[in-house]
């Protein structure tokens, strides 16, 4: 839904990540009476997790939905598969998570995934894998953030903490282009499609809120959002009509869940 939304909308990759954060934040706030209410003692939630959560959400949109542009959806995904790196190596520093053998391997093995996915016989954008990856570490930074932040407040308070706080990161960083985009015609169009994106959206934070809160290692749990490549891939494959170099990709994605599993063991 996000490549659909930034190739049929017109308009920035400001526009579209702060119209998807307010969209999402809009559908949220009508489903806080089931999902704990909004939090209103905020006496035991660290700002700092509060800030690192609205400016992963906000980086990260941004850089994913201008390096999205330029990359098919099946190479888009791979490479932002080194959340994965990115979210291991963060969680050892900040949340001292333990590595194993099998862990180690697991990251090298994704490495190679990734490198041999975006050279070789792939065309692919220099620029917009670059940019993706980039990308990957500030949602890195929000996951890890989440982790925290889903013991600290409800799902609902969560939820617009997220994408409120992303879309005014967004806004604030280019306020201007913005508004002018929102004054043009073809608006309209990105904000239908906001809407459809954004269930999907919510449905992923919302089983990942709860995943974080039962999980014995929260760390884990954003490791392993990485495998949500292979369904990714496949549908763009069915929906978005991406054939080229598809058994590559499937074969790539397969191997990237083969080294969250590895990373979990």
């Amino acid at each position: 839904m996000s490549k659909i939304l930034s190739t049929s909308a017109k308009t920035s990759a400001y526009t579209q990540a702060t119209l998807l954060s307010l969209v999402c934040a809009a559908v949220a706030l009508f489903m806080t009476p089931f999902l704990g209410g909004i939090t209103t003692d905020f006496s035991r939630v660290s700002l700092v997790t509060l800030a690192l959560v609205a400016l992963g959400q906000g980086l990260g949109n941004i850089f994913y939905f201008t390096a999205i542009k330029t990359l098919t959806n099946g190479t888009a995904q791979i490479a932002f598969s080194s959340i994965l790196i990115f979210n291991t190596t963060l969680s050892i520093i900040f949340l001292n998570l333990h590595l194993s053998v099998f862990n180690i391997f697991g990251v090298i093995l994704l490495l190679i995934v990734i490198t041999s996915v975006v050279s070789g016989k792939v065309v692919f954008d220099k620029r917009g894998v670059f940019l993706m990856v980039v990308g990957a570490f500030f949602y890195a930074v929000f996951q890890l953030s989440s982790s925290k932040l889903s013991h600290q407040v409800t799902a609902g308070t969560y939820l617009l903490v997220a994408y409120l706080g992303g879309a005014i990161v967004v806004f604030l960083l280019k306020s201007k282009l913005v508004l002018q985009d929102m004054r043009k015609s073809g608006s309209g169009i990105a904000i239908r499609n906001s809407l459809y994106a954004a269930v999907p959206s919510l449905g992923n934070f919302l089983f990942a809120y709860y995943a974080y809160r039962s999980a014995p290692r929260p760390a884990i749990v954003a490791i392993l959002l990485t495998s949500q490549v292979v369904v990714t891939i496949l549908l763009g494959y069915f929906i978005l009509k991406e054939r080229d170099n598809v058994k590559r990709k499937v074969s790539a994605a397969l191997l990237v869940v083969a080294s969250a599993a590895l990373i979990k063991n």
